[in-house]
């Protein structure tokens, strides 16, 4: 049965691990060329105690327009999995009236959905897996200057690509189980998975935000993600008084701070970092489950 999955949907491995290749190949020869100058960079600053303070931006600063390309289509990948291996998986074979034969020939129905989606599923973790510590290594030099706990690269490291790559392959297949038509299915995924990330983006990592006045010269604390700030008048109420300072913004926050003006700062802190990972990488695998039973249940149940 194994073999006969490989036969099935070598395509689609073939293409996947083009993928991977074509990522790597991307990647590797800026990532090689970061890595230099960072170690460069530390090299002089041990020597000379010169830009000791600024080695992020001396190194990473002229690479800001390739690190969102590469992020962005790094947070792509799992949708396209889902969307053209995940989606077709079963939905192909009841469009395409395969099914009957394949379960007439030795192979009963919960064998073939079992052994499909377990191997389906098992190369979704394996994928999302692969481009994680491709993206993790890209961003060494960053995480050795800052630590790998930059809520801007949460979707790209760690364990959660891993999930969000299991959850679309398993959402494609779920939708292919339920509309047995390639384009719905396809349909379905295309908009249900980036609606899932964004309303747990939205509204799931808030509830780990910490949420306190200080004054309106301060910032957020380093590595932090801020998720909004508002400046709150203080005991003698709204001033006029720093409108137009001479000295610009920072006259301003200081004259603000000097009427007793605080500023309210809602921001997700980086010891929140592997506690959000978990959380959300936990729903998003449970999301993935409850749609894998679906699954077999449309399938090994469900006529055609």
């Amino acid at each position: 049965m194994t073999f006969l999955i490989w036969r099935l949907h070598r395509a689609h491995a073939i293409a996947a691990a083009v993928v991977i290749a074509a990522v790597t190949a991307l990647i590797v020869p800026t990532g090689t060329a970061i890595a230099s100058s960072y170690h460069h960079a530390v090299m002089n600053c041990s020597a000379s105690q010169v830009g000791c303070a600024d080695i992020g931006g001396t190194v990473f600063g002229n690479n800001g327009v390739f690190t969102s390309l590469v992020q962005d289509l790094a947070m792509a990948f799992p949708l396209v999995l889902g969307i053209l291996w995940g989606a077709p998986l079963v939905a192909g074979q009841f469009e395409a009236g395969t099914e009957d034969f394949e379960w007439t020939q030795g192979v009963t129905r919960r064998r073939w959905v079992l052994t499909n989606l377990g191997w389906a599923l098992l190369v979704a973790a394996a994928w999302g897996g692969a481009l994680a510590a491709l993206f993790t290594w890209w961003r060494g030099p960053d995480n050795a200057v800052d630590g790998p706990v930059k809520f801007i690269y949460f979707d790209v490291q760690g364990v959660a690509p891993i999930a969000y790559t299991v959850f679309a392959m398993a959402l494609g297949v779920a939708a292919g189980a339920l509309f047995r038509r390639v384009v719905p299915a396809i349909t379905t995924t295309l908009v249900v998975f980036p609606a899932v990330r964004i309303v747990t983006a939205l509204y799931l990592r808030p509830l780990f935000a910490v949420s306190k006045n200080v004054s309106p010269l301060a910032s957020t604390p380093p590595l932090s993600y801020s998720l909004g700030a508002d400046i709150l008048p203080g005991a003698a109420g709204p001033t006029t008084a720093c409108a137009n300072p001479a000295g610009g913004q920072q006259d301003s926050l200081a004259c603000l701070a000097a009427h007793g003006y605080q500023n309210h700062i809602t921001y997700l802190p980086a010891s929140r970092f592997w506690p959000v990972q978990g959380v959300e990488s936990g729903i998003f695998l449970i999301l993935a489950l409850a749609l894998a039973i679906f699954t077999y249940w449309s399938v090994t149940t469900r006529e055609a």
